[in-house]
């Protein structure tokens, strides 16, 4: 079976399977049968007329009509570019902060400030959260996907919480991998450079039956440490990283199918340390090695109830462990969702209930001790929006909430309306406005951090559990517009957050020692826009321009100040370009301009550079280099995020080869 079947026949599955409304009364093999006489074109070419996204309505849709600033970074683009990790990845992304901390570590997020552990942004794998009970964030170190086998990423810059759930107020990742029907064969992947010692990675993968596959697949990375700090001390950031997993697709009848999947990745890296002593308080730099050990399960079950209906039942664990000097941690997480679209009367209706049970254990060091003795904490919930056609093809209303309960705080809810509009041809306007809810973290609402100070005096970083979840209004305006040879797609927003969680000390009368309390009484006006415009002159040269600003005002009581940031802003200048020189040799140009003060550094500009060379169809050989305009520069420099210590980005270089048989 070929390779432009396989593509074929996935985009059957999907249609059948995700939004069967759009092939009614076709059975699936009949479909795949007259998908055979397709043109030979491969998936991108399928699929650039528009591509399908999911994650902004939680169904299969094209990005023209969906009403949410939305950004696909697609596999040629991801593999092409030289990247090594899903987190380098996303600093192709027009409008994401992405900072590396040092060859680890790396703060993430969209429309804020990021940290190493920022909690606005939701990362997904296939739909299965990967996020941290402990501070409701992604250990992006951990994340070891392989790279070939993801299809595509879908980023929405802006709220996801009504679909997705609490704590998707800036943004939501999905990174989405691709069906086993397009990996049988057998991939050996290698590389080696400068900053990366080595990395290997391999796949395999067959068929299942007639319609079904699977695949296996490993990965073995060991990366070397940075050369300089940004303090006076030795740098100790190397790595390692060891990954194995596996995948099937069963089609099991014309109207059934079943996905499980699973990864197990181990983690050793080496981190720079700002800690208080524990005798004297005093601050002091210290060197860790950290392990990490996570393990991700996921299953779906995906019926086709009829021409106009269809259901999903998924569920999944998630295992978590960490090792730190100051923090040790174990979580258990288990995910059950079901959820149905249905198209009743030109209505389409998407609901689904979900529930989340969390077993926690957060051991006490000398650094972290708990305030109550929690072993574990729950979410259960539901959602239901509907999509209605005012003017046919021309205006559609979307509206919707989701409510769910929480152990910290109750039940939380989270209303949305849109309004998408198609003037003319190729032209789309839209509009949103939508209430984002942050619940706590367990380290905001459980926890005490030992701090460093001076003078012998102990400081702590107190959690408290009469905190209030973040609710913040957001009102988005996009306009996007798609024509042969190029497309534009511009969006601006203003939001506004009550209950913003800041701190505010307080010190005893002998003055001996400093409570530093999480108290949810701020507010936060954030407010900004992205535009992307994409240009394809000739089919050997695509080239891509977007520009990124935000500004954020905090407005705080007397004596307390914000958690992670300040009233600042961020603008950044991202510049792309693709050319074929040959059916053999491409190039890939990337230039970055990153603009403001949040993160405590000068501005800086970087430039990524590749050269891909298909030797033979089945071999590919690429070279790249990194970070090419300045010998170092410091991308994170926070020092309101207690622990992590930044290491300059130096220039890299990487040679990669790919096989497959």
């Amino acid at each position: 079976m070929n390779k432009t079947l396989n593509y074929k026949r996935l985009i059957a599955t999907c249609l059948l399977v995700v939004n069967p409304c759009i092939m009614p009364n076709i059975g699936f093999a009949e479909s795949l049968q007259d998908l055979e006489d397709l043109p030979s074109l491969d998936f991108d070419a399928l699929m650039a007329t528009d591509i399908q996204v999911t994650a902004a309505m939680k169904r299969l849709q094209s990005v023209s009509e969906t009403a949410a600033s939305i950004y696909v970074l697609t596999n040629k683009e991801i593999t092409e570019s030289g990247v090594t990790s899903v987190a380098q990845a996303l600093a192709l992304v027009p409008g994401m902060q992405v900072r590396k901390i040092d060859t680890n570590q790396w703060a993430i997020t969209t429309r804020s400030i990021a940290g190493r552990y920022s909690s606005n942004l939701l990362v997904m794998v296939d739909g299965q959260s990967i996020y941290n009970p402990g501070f409701s964030g992604v250990y992006w170190e951990a994340l070891n996907i392989p790279l070939n086998d993801i299809e595509r990423i879908e980023i929405i810059r802006g709220q996801g919480g009504l679909l997705w759930g609490s704590n998707a107020t800036n943004g939501v990742v999905n990174i989405i991998s691709k069906n086993t029907g397009d990996t049988r064969n057998v991939l050996v992947q290698a590389a080696a450079g400068s900053e990366l010692d080595h990395k290997v990675d391999f796949r395999v993968g067959g068929d299942l039956g007639q319609y079904s596959a699977f695949r296996v697949f490993g990965s073995l990375e060991e990366s070397d440490k940075s050369s300089k700090s940004n303090r006076l001390i030795e740098v100790n950031d190397s790595g390692k990283k060891q990954s194995i997993g596996g995948r099937v697709d069963l089609n099991l009848n014309n109207n059934l199918s079943l996905l499980a999947q699973a990864q197990y990745t181990h983690t050793t890296m080496g981190q720079n340390l700002r800690l208080a002593n524990i005798d004297t308080y005093e601050k002091g730099y210290y060197q860790d090695t950290y392990t990490r050990y996570h393990f991700q399960f996921m299953t779906r079950l995906e019926h086709r109830i009829s021409s106009t209906s269809n259901q999903m039942l998924q569920a999944s664990l998630t295992s978590q462990q960490g090792n730190q000097l100051f923090y040790k941690d174990d979580f258990l997480t288990t995910d059950i969702d079901y959820q149905m679209n249905t198209l009743i009367n030109d209505i389409q209706f998407d609901w689904g209930v979900n529930y989340r049970h969390n077993n926690i254990s957060v051991a006490e060091t000398d650094y972290f001790t708990n305030i109550k003795a929690l072993d574990s904490y729950r979410h259960v919930g539901g959602f239901l929006q509907a999509q209605f056609n005012l003017l046919p093809n021309r205006l559609k209303l979307i509206v919707g909430n989701r409510s769910e309960k929480n152990s910290f705080t109750g039940w939380e809810h989270q209303p949305m309306a849109r309004l998408l509009w198609t003037p003319y041809l190729n032209h789309t306007v839209w509009a949103s406005v939508s209430q984002g809810v942050k619940i706590p973290s367990l380290l905001e609402y459980n926890n005490k951090a030992l701090i460093s100070s001076a003078n012998r005096i102990k400081s702590e970083l107190v959690g408290s559990d009469n905190i209030d979840a973040e609710k913040s209004v957001s009102k988005e305006l996009g306009y996007r517009y798609k024509a042969n040879s190029w497309g534009l797609d511009v969006s601006i927003f203003h939001t506004k957050a009550r209950d913003v969680l800041i701190v505010e000390p307080n010190i005893n009368d002998t003055f001996t020692y400093i409570s530093i309390n999480f108290v949810p009484d701020g507010k936060l006006t954030t407010y900004g826009g992205e535009a992307v415009i994409k240009w394809q002159p000739y089919d050997k040269l695509s080239t891509e321009l977007g520009y990124s600003f935000t500004s954020y005002k905090y407005d705080l009581p007397v004596g307390t100040e914000a958690a992670i940031g300040e009233d600042t802003y961020l603008r950044q200048i991202i510049a792309k370009a693709h050319f074929s020189l040959t059916e053999q040799h491409s190039f890939s140009v990337i230039y970055r301009i990153e603009d403001g003060a949040a993160y405590r550094t000068d501005d800086f500009s970087v430039l990524d550079l590749s050269w891909n060379w298909q030797v033979t169809p089945l071999v590919r050989f690429s070279l790249v280099g990194n970070n090419l305009l300045y010998g170092k520069h410091l991308e994170y420099n926070n020092t309101k995020e207690t622990y992590s210590i930044g290491t300059f980005v130096e220039p890299s270089y990487l040679a990669r080869i790919t096989a497959k048989f």
